[in-house]
C-alpha cells in the first residue's frame, strides 16, 4: 500500500502538464524510414543494404568528411563486407545545388551503382535525396522537378538508400523533403517525394564525434528549432508533440555537454536521437517563420542553414509567443523550467529566455550583422521576398507581414 502511494505521488510530480488544445478531427502521419541506432552501427552496413537488395554501393559525402576520416570510416565497413565499393562522390557543398545533383546522377550511372550510402549533415542527405529521385525516373536534370515542389503523382519506390547522419541537426535522413538551392535565381526551395528519404537510417554516434564545436552547437539549435517550431506551429498532431517535447529535453541537456566534451558518445548519441525526432516531428507538423526567414538567409547570405535557425529562433518566438501561451508552456517544461508557480504568460516567455541561456552556453553570439546583413528596408526587400514566399511561412502560427519579417530581421542584426 505504501508502495502505491509513493508511486502515484511519484506520478503526480513528475507527470508533463499538458494544456487543453484541441487538434484538428484529421491528420496523417508519415514514418517510412527504418531507424537504427548503435555506436559502431556502420558495422552493420552490408547485411542491411543485401537486405534491400544492394550490391554496388556509391557513397555520397563531402570534401570535409574525407579530410577528417569519417567517410573512412564507412569505407571500411563497405570494404569489410560482401558489397562492391563503386566509387565515391565527394563533391558536394554547402546546399543541395541542382549543378551538383546532376552531376551525381551522373556518376551513379558511370560507376555501374545499384545502391547509395550516404555518410553526411543535411546538405549531403538532401542532395542524396534528389539524385536518387534522378536515378528512380531514368532523369538527368533536377531543375524541372525543383518547380514542382510536390513529386507525390506517379512517384515509385526508388532505389536502395542507407543515410548516415554526421550532424545532429537537419533529421534529414527521415524527411521526405529536401531544401534545393537554386543558385541561378539565388532561392532555396523545398521538395517532397515520398520515397526520397533513405530506407535506413542508421544513427552512429561514433561518426559524430569529429564535428567541431561551432558546428555542433549550430546544428544542435538546428534541431532544436525543428523541435520548437513544430510544437509551436498551426498543425501539431499528438504524435509529433510527443516526439518534439522529448527532442527538446535532450537537446536541452546534451547539446552543452557534446560541445564541451566532444569525444562523449553518450552525449552524441542523444543529440542524433533528439535530431531523428525532430526530423519525424517536423515533416509531419510543418515547421514556420523561423524556417521561411532563414531559408532566405541561406539562399543570399551563405548563411548555414543551422546557425541561420539558431539565430531568427528567439525573436521569433518572441513574435508568436502572444498567439498561443499554452504551446510555448509546453517548450519551457521541456527546457526544464519550473512553470508551476508561473502563469501562462510568464511560462512562455521564459521559454524565450531558456533559448537564449542555451544559446550562450554553446557559445552562439552571432547576429546577422556578422554576416552582412543590412539593416535599410530598400537593402532588406529581397530577403523579405523571398521569406514572404517561402513554403513554411503559412504554418506560423502568428500572421507576418512584410513590416513584421523586416522589423525580425533587424532585430537579429
Amino acid at each position: 500500500m505504501v508502495g502505491r502511494e509513493i508511486n502515484s505521488s511519484f506520478r503526480k510530480e513528475t507527470l508533463m502538464k499538458y494544456p487543453d488544445i484541441p487538434f484538428e478531427p484529421f491528420f496523417t502521419w508519415v514514418n517510412r524510414p527504418r531507424v537504427m541506432y548503435k555506436a559502431g552501427l556502420r558495422e552493420e552496413l552490408g547485411f542491411e543494404m543485401e537486405k534491400l537488395g544492394g550490391t554496388k554501393v556509391a557513397l555520397y559525402t563531402d570534401k570535409g568528411l574525407v579530410q577528417a576520416g569519417v567517410a573512412q570510416m564507412v569505407v571500411d565497413a563497405v570494404k569489410e563486407s560482401s558489397l562492391e565499393l563503386a566509387g565515391v562522390y565527394d563533391n558536394i557543398v554547402q546546399d543541395a545545388r541542382i549543378d551538383l545533383i546532376n552531376e551525381g546522377a551522373a556518376f551513379y550511372r558511370k560507376c555501374g551503382a545499384d545502391c547509395m550510402v550516404v555518410v553526411g549533415g543535411g546538405s549531403v542527405m538532401d542532395t542524396a535525396k534528389a539524385i536518387n529521385i534522378l536515378i528512380g525516373g531514368g532523369l538527368d536534370d533536377f531543375g524541372p522537378l525543383a518547380d514542382q515542389v510536390g513529386l507525390f503523382d506517379d512517384a515509385k519506390l526508388l532505389p536502395p538508400h542507407i543515410a548516415f547522419p554526421t550532424t545532429a541537426g537537419t533529421g534529414a535522413e527521415v524527411t521526405y523533403a529536401m531544401v534545393v538551392l537554386n543558385d541561378v535565381e539565388k532561392m532555396k526551395v523545398a521538395v517532397a517525394h515520398p520515397y526520397c528519404n533513405a530506407d535506413i537510417a542508421m544513427l552512429d554516434p561514433e561518426l559524430t564525434v569529429k564535428l567541431p564545436p561551432k558546428i555542433t552547437a549550430f546544428t544542435g539549435m538546428d534541431a532544436l528549432t525543428h523541435a520548437i517550431e513544430s510544437v509551436t506551429c498551426i498543425s501539431p498532431n499528438p504524435i509529433s508533440d510527443g516526439l518534439a517535447i522529448h527532442a527538446i529535453r535532450l537537446i536541452s541537456k546534451y547539446l552543452p555537454q557534446a560541445v564541451k566534451d566532444p569525444g562523449n558518445v553518450d552525449a552524441r548519441g542523444n543529440l542524433l536521437i533528439a535530431s531523428t525526432m525532430a526530423g519525424m516531428a517536423f515533416i509531419n507538423s510543418f515547421t514556420g517563420g523561423v524556417h521561411a526567414m532563414a531559408h532566405s538567409l541561406g539562399a543570399l547570405y551563405g548563411i548555414a542553414h543551422g546557425l541561420a535557425n539558431g539565430i531568427m529562433l528567439p525573436h521569433l518566438m518572441e513574435f508568436n509567443l502572444e498567439e498561443n501561451p499554452d504551446r510555448f508552456v509546453l517548450v519551457a517544461d521541456a527546457m526544464g523550467i519550473d512553470v508551476d508557480r508561473m502563469s501562462k504568460e510568464e511560462a512562455a516567455r521564459a521559454a524565450v529566455k531558456a533559448v537564449r541561456h542555451l544559446q550562450k552556453s554553446v557559445g552562439m553570439t552571432q547576429t546577422l550583422k556578422d554576416f552582412g546583413v543590412p539593416e535599410s528596408r530598400e537593402a532588406l526587400q529581397p530577403l523579405i521576398d523571398l521569406a514572404m514566399g517561402d513554403s513554411q511561412l503559412p504554418y506560423n502560427p502568428r500572421c507576418l507581414e512584410e513590416d513584421d519579417v523586416c522589423s525580425l530581421y533587424l532585430k537579429a542584426r
